[in-house]
């Protein structure tokens, strides 16, 4: 009691203080911003570089901002808020930075939270310490909250999971085609397209890619859910079972060490047998945490990505950013992963959803615009070079039928909303004389196995295949329970994964 009676007193004796702490007040301001930023972000936002933005935007700005007052305050205009400058800044700072980097609000939002911000700041000058105190608590509870997200990030390790065998690694491929990879993002599979809850008639499409020399996969799936959960566990050519996701926040972590990094086991395997490769993007969602990419072309450069936020990117052209390196290219031995957010999948919130109804047909309307991109690719790759292998294959289903996508893990899916959440895209154009044999093609987790088995007859590959089995993570308790929702042999079933 003592203790919390002489911390009761400091306060008071703070609050009583005549003094301003300017320096101090403007430094609160940014605390609760920087650390609530970082107990959101922390999955993504790795970097050193992030780290000196963001607390340069919390800390070292705010100073800058409060030597611009101490110049400007002497100056009539300012004569009427002279005494509240102080209160106005700390107020408009705090609430700027909660705003840019907390809820990431537009433009015209955060020029209004500025100006509301600032009324605030003047009519509650006398109470400003008070708020102080308010803001350093909300920082202490930021704190508490980013520890468990902080410790997961430093404890779990990649390595653990996604190692696979010299044998496997040093597979040598007798066959080395230029292999382009396009990835659809959230392309469901042709055998469900044309069924409830799509009910899309893509045979225009489908036949196309037919008559392109394409081989459709039927009932191929996605093993994981996400994004980064399944394009992690096909690269790496392993599963994860969820290791490198947070139970409690569901964010992936280090997923892109596996995508585009040093964990991209395709891309290592590629890299001993001397292949060039390449990223062809719209999104910084792969490279937002400025990890070396193991890639030796991009075509989104650093001064393109934020530092405090991923997403697509506004005026990239693809097709173009890929015909000028096609445009410099001779050789074999090439490989391209090139991804764009088409057709996506319906909103991810339940309070942006607009009913599975209306996402539905979002939903096929992107569905169409996906199309015409890959067609537009097919044809530049094909006039590149007539034997490419090119593989069209979706990181996970579009959730149609569902109102919003977490909705997938708040709720137990039946076997129908199952088949949407995972039901994935895979045609594959294989060269003359390389189509395989005997190979069955259920997932993502086993692709590049069979891929590269069809190229170099390395036995190790199949004899290490993974199980097709899909998972899927449900909210139970404040936390995560995974749950297997198909199995091996492409049953429904719903067995919890123990961890």
């Amino acid at each position: 009691m003592s203790k919390l009676s002489s911390l009761k007193d400091k306060i008071i004796d703070f609050i009583n203080d005549r003094n301003e702490y300017c320096h101090l007040v403007v430094f609160v301001a940014g605390l609760y911003p920087f650390f609530q930023y970082y107990s959101n972000n922390i999955s993504e936002a790795t970097s050193w570089q992030q780290l000196l933005f963001i607390a340069g935007l919390c800390f070292v700005l705010p100073q800058i901002l409060l030597l611009l007052w101490n110049y400007c305050k002497n100056f009539k205009i300012f004569t009427r808020i002279r005494t509240n400058g102080i209160s106005i800044l700390n107020a408009v700072v705090f609430s700027g930075l909660i705003g840019f980097l907390v809820l990431n609000l537009n433009r015209k939002m955060l020029l209004a939270t500025f100006i509301v911000a600032a009324v605030i700041g003047f009519i509650l000058v006398k109470h400003l310490k008070k708020i102080i105190i308010i803001q350093v608590i909300l920082a202490v509870t930021s704190i508490v909250s980013l520890v468990p997200k902080l410790l997961f990030e430093l404890q779990h390790d990649n390595a653990t999971w996604a190692t696979i065998s010299d044998e496997e690694l040093n597979t040598t491929l007798l066959k080395t085609p230029n292999i382009f990879v396009i990835q659809p993002d959230g392309y469901v599979n042709f055998s469900d397209m044309d069924q409830p809850p799509y009910s899309f008639n893509n045979s225009d499409f489908e036949a196309w890619l037919g008559t392109s020399g394409f081989t459709n996969y039927r009932n191929f799936r996605s093993n994981y859910y996400s994004t980064y959960t399944s394009n992690s566990s096909m690269f790496a050519m392993q599963h994860h079972y969820y290791t490198n996701t947070n139970r409690a926040t569901l964010k992936t972590h280090d997923a892109n060490e596996a995508i585009v990094g040093k964990y991209n086991n395709v891309l290592n395997i590629l890299k001993k047998n001397n292949y060039k490769s390449h990223l062809i993007t719209d999104n910084s969602y792969f490279l937002i945490d400025r990890e070396v990419s193991h890639y030796d072309y991009c075509n989104i450069k650093a001064n393109q990505l934020s530092f405090y936020k991923s997403g697509v990117l506004k005026d990239m052209d693809m097709l173009s950013d890929f015909k000028s390196v096609l445009d410099t290219l001779s050789d074999s031995k090439n490989f391209f992963f090139i991804e764009k957010t088409v057709p996506g999948h319906i909103r991810h919130r339940e309070n942006i959803s607009e009913g599975k109804t209306i996402e539905r047909l979002k939903y096929l309307d992107e569905v169409k615009l996906a199309n015409q991109w890959i067609k537009s690719l097919v044809v530049q790759i094909s006039e590149f070079d007539e034997q490419a292998l090119i593989i069209i294959v979706a990181d996970h289903g579009g959730y149609v039928g569902l109102d919003y996508t977490l909705e997938a893990v708040n709720r137990k899916l039946n076997h129908l909303e199952t088949i949407s959440a995972f039901s994935s895209m895979l045609s594959i154009k294989w060269p003359k004389d390389y189509i395989p044999d005997g190979l069955t093609f259920k997932s993502n987790v086993n692709l590049f196995r069979n891929v590269f088995y069809t190229l170099s007859k390395n036995d190790k590959l199949l004899s290490n295949s993974k199980d097709n089995s899909s998972f899927l993570p449900l909210m139970e308790n404040g936390k995560a329970n995974y749950y297997q929702y198909i199995d091996d042999k492409g049953n429904f079933v719903f067995n919890k994964v123990s961890k």
